[in-house]
């Protein structure tokens, strides 16, 4: 719904018969850039440096009063700050678990995954437990060092001569 738009707005754009979108589609938010820094201090080892970030989000979302919770949910999602991170480990762990929160929905844990090296771990764990729900996923499974991208049209490939090579696995 937060990208539907009233059709007398100048931010509408048709596309197509059916789909009318905004025009100001937003691509990295400022929360993200902020993620992004803190995750590269921590990387770093300046994870004292990564904690008045996360606690800068953590502080927003807080105080954010656009869809406030169910009454009840206050008590199981505690959004507090964080005083200290004790070691690497424990501020690489408050950064994921505050992007996975932050970004919900939004498409980019995928990409997260990937770049933590935790992709085949996590969606295959995932895909253990949908697999007794859901018969089409009986085959299901996530290979590491193939499905974390997609393969290059053969088209694309006899296009540049042979220059373009297959990703492995494909």
């Amino acid at each position: 719904m937060k990208e539907q738009q009233a059709p007398d707005c100048s931010c509408y754009v048709k596309e197509g018969p059916f789909v009318g979108t905004s025009k100001n589609v937003d691509f990295i938010r400022y929360a993200d850039v902020l993620l992004f820094k803190a995750e590269a201090l921590i990387q770093l080892d300046r994870w004292d440096e990564a904690l008045p970030i996360i606690n800068q989000i953590r502080t927003r979302a807080a105080a954010s009063t656009q869809r406030p919770m169910d009454a009840g949910a206050t008590d199981i999602y505690n959004v507090g700050t964080y005083n200290a991170f004790p070691s690497k480990e424990f501020a690489l762990k408050a950064l994921k678990f505050e992007r996975r929160l932050e970004f919900g929905m939004e498409g980019p844990r995928f990409f997260d995954l990937v770049r933590w090296g935790e992709a085949a771990e996590v969606l295959n764990a995932y895909l253990t437990i949908e697999k007794t729900k859901r018969d089409f996923l009986t085959n299901a499974q996530f290979t590491a060092g193939r499905d974390e991208y997609y393969p290059i049209p053969q088209r694309e490939i006899d296009f540049t001569g042979g220059l373009y090579v297959q990703n492995p696995g494909y």
